[in-house]
């Protein structure tokens, strides 16, 4: 099996990538801010430097990057954004110029993005060849994407665009589930906003596909067979867990006037779709409700 080093490994979407690939037999590396401890697969690296242990390319196939700090979480304060463009920008820097400077020959990169590269975009479909969005979240996108353009061109580059990340062992999903079991579950804004879900195994198995060369290297959308409207969520993850969204919507002034120009990361509409994966049929869920049930 190939060994497979990824940046970004101790998130929520890099764990679970990381048990996936380990369960199908896959040598797996982490880059870490924490010392280097080969034995159990962790190799250290730091933004700010500029550094990364050379080890960690040792005998590598192929690399992915996930490393971004979480776009959810206070407002978006000069500062915050500046954070925000650094974990994402610079280390996708760092890793290309890194992988050009050395000449290593890995097979494939793959670098993630997000759906909210396309921005508001209301109730228009979205596929992978709709234009970038000028608001900030689809500013931020197009520069992480960017930075992985000066990449070696003998080296497979996919860019995968992740929707709204559903999990049980973290984000959203687990959110809103812990509030569905207080019974304290509710909306946002009208509730009419578009959406795409991430599937965890969905996500884990397209990374598999795309190391293996089922899949060939490209952009996608790595979201489900269909975008969903956000009130179809919330009572979709209340009826899960046995419980009923009875509390009204926060209103989108309210969420304007706590988190500023950060409630677009949940009243922002992204009716992302992903015909490249569909044409592949690599979808494993039909519907939104199909894929909650299997969270």
């Amino acid at each position: 099996m190939q060994t497979i080093l990824i940046g970004g490994g101790s998130g929520l979407i890099g764990s679970d990538l990381q048990l996936h690939l380990a369960e199908l037999g896959y040598r797996v590396r982490i880059l870490s801010r924490k010392k280097s401890n080969p034995e159990k697969n962790i190799f250290n690296w730091n933004i700010d430097t500029g550094y990364i242990d050379p080890q960690a390319f040792d005998g590598v196939d192929c690399v992915i990057n996930l490393a971004g700090s979480s776009i959810i979480g206070g407002r978006w304060t000069p500062k915050r954004k500046i954070e925000l463009t650094k974990s994402r920008v610079q280390s996708t820097q760092l890793l290309v110029n890194t992988i050009n400077e050395n000449t290593i020959s890995i097979k494939h990169f793959i670098q993630a993005s997000a759906m909210g590269y396309y921005g508001n975009c209301n109730d228009k479909i979205i596929t992978e060849d709709s234009p970038q969005g000028n608001d900030f979240m689809g500013q931020l996108c197009g520069s992480w994407e960017a930075a992985s353009n000066q990449l070696n061109p003998n080296i497979k580059k996919s860019i995968l665009r992740i929707g709204l990340y559903m999990s049980a062992r973290g984000g959203v999903y687990a959110i809103l589930a812990r509030l569905a079991k207080f019974h304290i579950l509710s909306g946002f804004g009208h509730g009419q906003m578009w959406a795409a879900y991430t599937h965890h195994q969905e996500f884990s198995q397209l990374i598999h596909q795309i190391i293996q060369g089922d899949i060939p290297a490209d952009t996608y959308n790595a979201v489900g067979h269909q975008p969903f409207q956000m009130k179809d969520l919330i009572r979709v993850i209340a009826a899960k867990n046995r419980s009923k969204a009875w509390l009204p919507n926060i209103p989108a002034v309210v969420l304007k006037t706590f988190l500023g120009e950060a409630s677009a990361t949940l009243l922002n509409s992204y009716r992302v779709t992903s015909p490249k994966l569909s044409a592949l049929k690599k979808h494993s869920f039909s519907s939104l409700n199909e894929a909650i049930q299997q969270v």
